[in-house]
């Protein structure tokens, strides 16, 4: 609470220093901005591709950390998953052009964001909250990356950093559009060693020398991943405000390494196609119909075969999982006038299917049994103006959800828990109301109440895995409730003259999350990790702000914060991100610029014990960035972690029952520099 006082004071502060001053003065275009509101209500936020390709961020994991609430989890070189003000996991939505992906990894190894690539993206936009209805279980909210479109005419471009450790993101695309056809194509190549700390260790050093999970000796030099990715996507305008797109990708990464896990991964192979089809104005009150259609797949093969657990092993390997998901989804909806308001309607569904198989010294289980998950939706959004400075958003969802898994696993559960049933089907119902309050054209008031619900995900449902020796099982739990999120947001938006700012307030209610606990067995059946539904609180809060300072000097920063708590069992929520913040003032006279940056974190020391999350100390970095451009051509270079600081972020931490027992630390000095072409 403390911590939340803290923000609050320094954001007001903030607001009252510098609202004042400017508030008369002359009208400035800020051309840089990286968080932007684009819908009614509750602003959402946005990351262009071109801002992203100024840092050294390695997947769009570490990519959306630049938005303020948006955290990562560092498992190794890359591969980083999303937490979202306090909300991680299955309790987000991550699209791509609307459709979603999952992971095939019980483990998280290989999170949504992992399976798209940089160089296919044009936009990353984060909405905050229970407030997107269009996708079923978006409980805290939803991260959609939107794909390239051609431009007119022909071109082509070629970009390529160079990093410390080998570090190579190379990418070339070509397109081709005129006013009925167009069509791009790409390729993109990664490539990079482990990194190493401040201290000098790479991520593959940091186990202690007795240690089974440690990296064989001649394996800490070996690269940290390898990925190729194609794609393709085509437009066809078949008639005036027609508009049909279909694209399809390939991603292969190989040899990716996580240190904090007990196994890396020896491929992630990914399969997308994406179909849609689109006509605008078919009338004065219908503004589009929209379809679309998409499948998606993933095979993901893990072991510790580069682990001193697997010396003694004749196939290579002491424990290995593959795993495999599919899913098959569409959606249909309008969009259109209603009164003197705007309505958005439809339906959408998906099919998916998850099979993991786990390889111990004890045999070959099947961790992840088939699960098959079905969800059937329709849902409405409708904006209402109800004033000339003020308009209402009223939207709603209902949900069919079924969960099926084999029934070969049944005794597994039934060490646990009084029932094994392996078929669960749940109606549910979200819904929201937003109002948007426009005083004059440089303030706006926001703040909306919502609902959103989302049923216990495979893993958390269904996993089963017995475990040798000391080692606690891994059961999922038949018996778990759906999660409801009950939420209010409210804030402000801010701008004029040389000065925008945004400030956020939220505060969710959380009727039976999902959390992970300590289960005992019945009798000769030992202690294992499963999952329990309990009632959760979140709050918390952003600020982002901008200010011009004349002689093409801009500053700009922004915090976070949040707080949980597992009411239930009266403890602090796991893998909950301190008070964290960024400043950065930058120098931009047109043809080239430089910017220096601070980032800092504070020390959390509100940790779950019984999971053994153990306390982060605060840390603070700087960073400097500086570029240029001269016709088809621009660079962009800089120093990261400048005065080569040691720290390690407190989501490093992986929740038991797969967490080696280490904590991987963040890169020490490193540099980079990227360099593009385009014609």
């Amino acid at each position: 609470m403390d911590k939340l006082l803290l923000f609050a004071y320094l954001v007001i502060s903030t607001l009252l220093l510098f609202i004042v001053p400017v508030a008369d003065a002359e009208t400035f275009t800020l051309e840089e901005i990286i968080v932007k509101g684009e819908t009614e209500g509750n602003p959402e936020d946005a990351l262009d591709i071109h801002d992203i390709r100024k840092t050294p961020a390695r997947d769009l994991g570490e990519a959306v950390d630049a938005v303020e609430g948006v955290s990562f989890i560092r498992k190794g070189a890359i591969a980083n998953d999303i937490v979202l003000r306090g909300f991680g996991r299955e309790n987000l939505n991550v699209l791509i052009d609307g459709a979603r992906i999952y992971g095939a990894c019980p483990n998280r190894m290989d999170p949504a964001p992992f399976h798209v690539d940089f160089a296919e993206i044009e936009r990353i936009t984060v909405l905050k909250g229970p407030f997107d209805v269009e996708n079923a279980g978006s409980l805290g909210g939803t991260i959609n990356a939107k794909t390239l479109t051609p431009m007119p005419g022909a071109h082509a471009d070629l970009v390529t950093l160079f990093g410390s450790y080998e570090n190579v993101n190379a990418s070339g695309k070509a397109s081709c559009a005129n006013e009925r056809v167009d069509a791009i194509a790409g390729y993109s190549y990664k490539y990079s060693l482990p990194y190493k700390d401040a201290e000098g260790h790479r991520i593959t050093e940091l186990y202690p020398p007795d240690s089974p999970n440690r990296y064989r000796p001649e394996e800490t030099d070996e690269r940290a991943y390898v990925m190729n990715s194609w794609w393709t996507k085509a437009g066809f305008q078949p008639f005036e405000d027609h508009r049909m797109e279909a694209s399809y990708t390939r991603q292969e990464a190989d040899d990716v390494r996580y240190p904090y896990l007990l196994m890396d991964a020896e491929y992630d192979d990914t399969n997308r196609v994406n179909w849609s089809y689109e006509i605008r104005h078919l009338n004065p009150r219908l503004d589009s119909l929209r379809v679309q259609a998409y499948w998606n797949n993933v095979r993901h093969d893990m072991t510790d075969a580069k682990r001193q657990s697997s010396f003694a092993s004749d196939s290579g390997y002491s424990m290995r999982t593959f795993a495999e998901t599919e899913i098959l989804g569409g959606k249909a909806d309008i969009e259109g006038a209603l009164g003197s308001g705007q309505l958005s309607a439809g339906m959408d569904c998906y099919f998916r299917n998850w099979d993991a198989e786990t390889t111990l010294p004890t045999g070959i289980q099947d961790s992840v049994p088939d699960v098959e998950t079905t969800d059937i939706g329709a849902y409405f959004e409708y904006m209402h103006p109800v004033a000339n400075q003020v308009s209402v958003t009223l939207g709603g969802r209902v949900d069919y959800t079924e969960l099926e898994a084999g029934e070969n696993r049944g005794e597994v559960y039934r060490l646990y828990y009084e029932t094994a049933d392996t078929d669960q089907t749940e109606f549910l119902g979200s819904g929201n109301m937003q109002i948007l309050f426009r005083p004059n054209q440089d303030l706006e008031l926001f703040t909306g109440v919502g609902i959103s619900v989302r049923p216990p995900d495979p893993v958390e449902q269904y996993f089963a895995l017995l475990r040798p020796m000391d080692n606690p099982n891994w059961v999922g739990n038949p018996g778990l409730d759906p999660v409801q999120n009950r939420e209010v947001d409210t804030g402000l938006k801010y701008a004029a003259g040389r000065f925008r700012t945004k400030f956020t307030l939220f505060y969710s209610d959380v009727k039976d999350y999902i959390a992970v606990v300590n289960v005992m067995g019945i009798a000769p059946a030992k202690p294992a990790r499963s999952y329990r539904n309990v009632d959760a609180t979140l709050y918390g809060g952003e600020f982002t702000m901008e200010i011009d300072l004349r002689h093409d000097m801009v500053l700009r920063g922004g915090m976070a914060c949040n707080y949980g708590r597992d009411d239930s069992m009266e403890e602090p929520l796991a893998e909950m991100p301190p008070l964290e913040g960024a400043a950065a003032l930058k120098y931009d006279p047109g043809s080239w610029f430089i910017e220096v940056e601070g980032k800092f974190a504070d020390n959390q020391d509100r940790v779950n014990e019984d999971l053994q999350e153990m306390e982060t100390p605060g840390w603070g970095v700087a960073n400097f960035t500086a570029g240029a451009e001269y016709k088809f051509f621009s660079v962009v270079g800089g120093v990261q972690n400048l005065f080569d600081k040691q720290y390690v972020p407190h989501l490093s931490y992986q929740r038991d029952p797969f967490r080696s027992g280490i904590r991987v630390p963040e890169i020490g000095r490193s540099f980079f520099i990227t360099i593009s072409c385009k014609i």
